[in-house]
C-alpha cells in the first residue's frame, strides 16, 4: 500500500502542474459568457458606426461596463462623426436577428 501523504502530495502536484483539461466552473462560465456578449455587442456597434448609425442603446449598455471596450467604441464613434459630417442616425432597439428564441 502507498503512503497516504505521498498520495496527497502526488495529487497536489498533478493538480498544480498537470496539463489535462480542467473543468469549467460556474463562475468561469459566467465570466466567459459576459465577455462574449460584450464582444458581440461591441462588434455590432462598430459595424453600425461604419454605416453612419449610432449604436443601439442595448449594445452600449452591454459593453459600457468594460472601460477598454467603451474607449474603443468612443474612438470609433469620433471617427464616424468625422466621416459622416457630425451626424449619425439614431437607432431604436430592435430584436437582433442573431439572437435565437427571443421575441
Amino acid at each position: 500500500m502507498s503512503d497516504p501523504i505521498s498520495a496527497l502530495l502526488a495529487d497536489a502536484w498533478v493538480d498544480k502542474y498537470g496539463t489535462g483539461p480542467k473543468p469549467e466552473t460556474a463562475a468561469d462560465l459566467g465570466v466567459r459568457l459576459v465577455r462574449e456578449a460584450r464582444a458581440k455587442a461591441l462588434d455590432r456597434a462598430l459595424g453600425d458606426l461604419t454605416r453612419g448609425l449610432e449604436a443601439r442603446p442595448r449594445d452600449k449598455e452591454l459593453f459600457g461596463g468594460d472601460p477598454y471596450m467603451n474607449l474603443r467604441y468612443l474612438d470609433a464613434r469620433d471617427e464616424a462623426l468625422l466621416l459622416h459630417d457630425d451626424e449619425l442616425e439614431i437607432q431604436r432597439d430592435e430584436p437582433d436577428p442573431d439572437d435565437e428564441g427571443e421575441a
